[in-house]
């Protein structure tokens, strides 16, 4: 499989969406959510919404066309994320498209975002994550610990 990586750029907003999307309806037995629903949702929207604003960071990785991505942004005490700690650390969201899934993309995303966070001396990255999340075992593979839970979900952190 030949993956490669780089920084999502505007362009890439739709993507980042599709990307959200996946993340946000990621349970097999669940139904499965569009672009549209996403971003009808105000808590779920604001993670992609006006991509990219001062602060964002995000990777992209591509065979013939995309197939995943990964990206921080800095949320509001107002509007938190569902992962929020606090408004100096941002929330990571990644999704990658279904048939790639197990084939390595998450932590090569995760590898190269994580990389460009600590090159931006971000101190820390958060994310929320559900329990029976396949993605959980990667998080704690790359060191992020518990901190909390919010709704059944589990908020994660990182120091970097």
């Amino acid at each position: 499989m030949t993956l490669s990586l780089r920084p999502a750029v505007v362009s890439d907003a739709h993507f980042l969406a599709e990307m959200l999307a996946a993340a946000a309806y990621w349970h097999p037995n669940s139904p499965s959510g569009s672009v549209e629903d996403v971003l009808a949702k105000p808590e779920l929207a604001r993670y992609v919404t006006g991509w990219p604003r001062a602060g964002d960071l995000g990777v992209i990785a591509e065979n013939e066309g995309p197939v995943g991505a990964a990206w921080l942004r800095f949320l509001p005490k107002s509007t938190p994320g569902y992962g929020f700690v606090d408004t100096v650390t941002p929330e990571l969201t990644i999704g990658v498209l279904h048939r790639w899934r197990g084939h390595g993309v998450g932590t090569r995303l995760l590898e190269m975002l994580i990389d460009a966070a600590r090159e931006k001396h971000l101190t820390a990255v958060s994310l929320s994550v559900e329990p029976d999340n396949y993605a959980l075992r990667l998080y704690e593979r790359f060191g992020f610990e518990p901190v909390g839970t919010v709704g059944g979900a589990i908020t994660m952190l990182l120091q970097l």
